[in-house]
């Protein structure tokens, strides 16, 4: 089982990782980290922290979509994408990004893309996406981590490379409010559009057990098991909206 450890120190958030596959990696850049898994060339999960000081609308969608230098066995290509049928679906979210022109092209790497249906990616993922940009406004910081739910005998398609088609994507968010510590899980089927956010919405222990991850074994463990095993909706505002601030 991969094991991720997350480490909540200062700004950007370490990740921790002890990897099965032997050639999954794991890369940091300055606003957030991946693990790339080279069997299905698409990430095993981002995270990142998102927090005021990056809702600041300072630079517009760059769209540079190229491949990732730092992926040694090679990242997935512009090629493998094009006349497929589906979207280069982000991860980390360009739209988080828009406090700063490098961190906003970091997101286009191909390393953060994954084969998406235009109707999923620019519906329920969008809206998850904006949903949790209003989360970081209200509650001044939290931390996210994203990813596809992979697994054996996934489509796939591609030019230069298969890359796998995930059937379904997860996020599991942490806030900390005063000292208390909340946490949330997503599991979004790309095929089935629930009318509401909230219905996607599941305890991190279910993703935990979905995707073979540890998530925030860093916390105390009393403090883990509590936050994992409950799925407390009222500690989430699921009406928050959102608008970026001025650049300053």
């Amino acid at each position: 089982m991969a094991k991720l450890l997350f480490s909540i120190l200062i700004f950007p958030l370490f990740v921790f990782a002890q990897v099965e596959a032997e050639n999954d990696q794991v890369i940091h850049r300055p606003y957030y980290s991946l693990s790339y898994n080279e069997k299905h060339e698409v990430a095993n999960w981002v995270d990142y922290s998102l927090e005021l000081i990056q809702l600041h609308k300072c630079v517009e969608r760059t769209n540079s979509f190229r491949p990732d230098p730092l992926v040694t066995t090679g990242s997935a290509t512009l090629a493998d994408y094009y006349k497929s049928g589906f979207d280069r679906g982000h991860l980390v979210p360009a739209g988080d990004m828009k406090f700063d022109r490098e961190a906003m092209r970091d997101t286009f790497f191909m390393s953060n893309m994954t084969p998406q249906p235009s109707k999923f990616n620019s519906g329920k993922w969008s809206s998850l996406e904006t949903l949790i940009r209003a989360w970081a406004l209200k509650y001044k910081k939290i931390w996210i981590v994203t990813g596809p739910v992979l697994k054996d005998n996934l489509p796939t398609m591609g030019v230069d490379n298969r890359i796998s088609i995930p059937e379904e994507y997860f996020k599991v968010i942490l806030k900390k409010e005063k000292n208390t510590y909340s946490g949330i899980g997503f599991l979004m089927r790309t095929t089935v559009p629930y009318p509401d956010l909230i219905s996607y919405a599941v305890s991190i222990n279910t993703v935990e057990e979905l995707t073979g991850l540890d998530f925030f074994s860093y916390l105390n463990d009393e403090v883990e098991e509590e936050i994992e095993e409950n799925l407390n909706l009222n500690q989430w505002d699921f009406k928050a909206k959102f608008s970026y601030l001025p650049c300053p």
